[in-house]
């Protein structure tokens, strides 16, 4: 083309007394010069938009990091507050282990007790302390005293030791509760058992006076001076006093005899039978079912006798045994 043959000269003129420089450019020199400063401007543009651009970006940016750290440091104190409050609660619940742990062995004690109350065998654990909430064999304490020290914080180490600590806790006394409810049913039913055969035991004394005037075995007899065998125990009292049946069971006889005077028999279904003779009055009738406490005469001086008293015989399998081991409680307390 011959636009490209075409010539552009540039001169310079430095100062007056210099000489003239001049330049020859072709006009495809002289476009391509100029592409390149019109590109070169382009790409300066282009550069100061971006950094603008990426100015307002990082500002931006940063906004939404500072924004971000802002949440992160919120959500770090909340589960700082979080895990300090599953300290409490595990100490908490560390706590209640030990208690539970604490109330496990009261009942095992009421339960010895009670075993004990009806006369069974309450085995190694009635030697486990009272339910009193005193400090007991393995050092468990009552959760209702005072506390105090000085406070200091909780190291992972001290925490993790509390964890397991707590679990063993609770797995012995998850093995505890399920075997408790059975063992609890088999001692119902031994007390159950043995409150039945102490309703038919003679275990109460027979008068509202302890005071016995004769005691069973050989003894002088007041009449005629020798020795002689006393079949069981004699209790003094006033005339008219109440004479209580000493355990459930049927009246066989009810009668007066020359040496009983008026007297009451009863069978307890168990091989054992009582006997009370001296009454001044018989109030219980042959065949009637008497519970244990039922008044079934009152005391007086009939028959061979020789002032108010009650003659109170235990027969066990048809031999006449001493009462006095018999003799244990009130009718209150029986």
């Amino acid at each position: 083309m011959k636009w490209r043959n075409r010539k552009f000269t540039f001169m310079v003129i430095p100062d007056a007394n210099s000489a003239v420089k001049r330049f020859h450019l072709s006009s495809f020199a002289l476009a391509v010069a100029v592409a390149l400063v019109l590109a070169l401007i382009v790409s300066c543009a282009t550069a100061v938009w971006l950094y603008r651009g990426n100015v307002s970006r990082i500002g931006q940016l940063e906004l939404e990091l500072s924004a971000a750290t802002g949440d992160y440091e919120r959500i770090l104190e909340d589960k700082d507050v979080h895990i300090n409050e599953l300290q409490t609660d595990l100490a908490d619940l560390a706590e209640q282990a030990k208690s539970m742990a604490t109330r496990m062995k009261d009942i095992n004690s009421l339960e010895s007790e009670l075993k004990e109350m009806v006369g069974l065998d309450a085995g190694s654990s009635s030697a486990s302390r009272k339910a009193s909430g005193a400090e007991n064999d393995d050092g468990e304490y009552a959760m209702d005293g005072g506390t105090g020290g000085e406070e200091l914080p909780v190291s992972d180490a001290e925490m993790n030791q509390l964890v397991d600590q707590t679990r063993e806790s609770l797995q012995s006394l998850g093995k505890q509760i399920a075997t408790m409810k059975p063992k609890l049913e088999l001692t119902k039913e031994a007390v159950a058992k043995q409150l039945q055969i102490l309703a038919v035991t003679p275990t109460i004394w027979p008068t509202d006076s302890r005071r016995i005037t004769s005691t069973f075995g050989i003894r002088k007899d007041p009449f005629t001076g020798r020795a002689t065998y006393h079949a069981g125990v004699d209790i003094g009292g006033k005339t008219g006093e109440p004479i209580y049946a000493a355990a459930d069971g049927t009246v066989t006889e009810a009668g007066h005899s020359s040496s009983h005077g008026n007297n009451v028999l009863i069978n307890h279904s168990n091989g054992i039978q009582t006997h009370y003779s001296h009454m001044s009055k018989i109030i219980a009738t042959v065949g009637s079912k008497v519970r244990k406490g039922d008044i079934i005469g009152e005391l007086g001086s009939t028959g061979r006798s020789t002032g108010p008293h009650l003659h109170y015989e235990v027969i066990v399998k048809g031999e006449h045994v001493d009462p006095e081991p018999y003799l244990k409680a009130t009718r209150r307390s029986q």
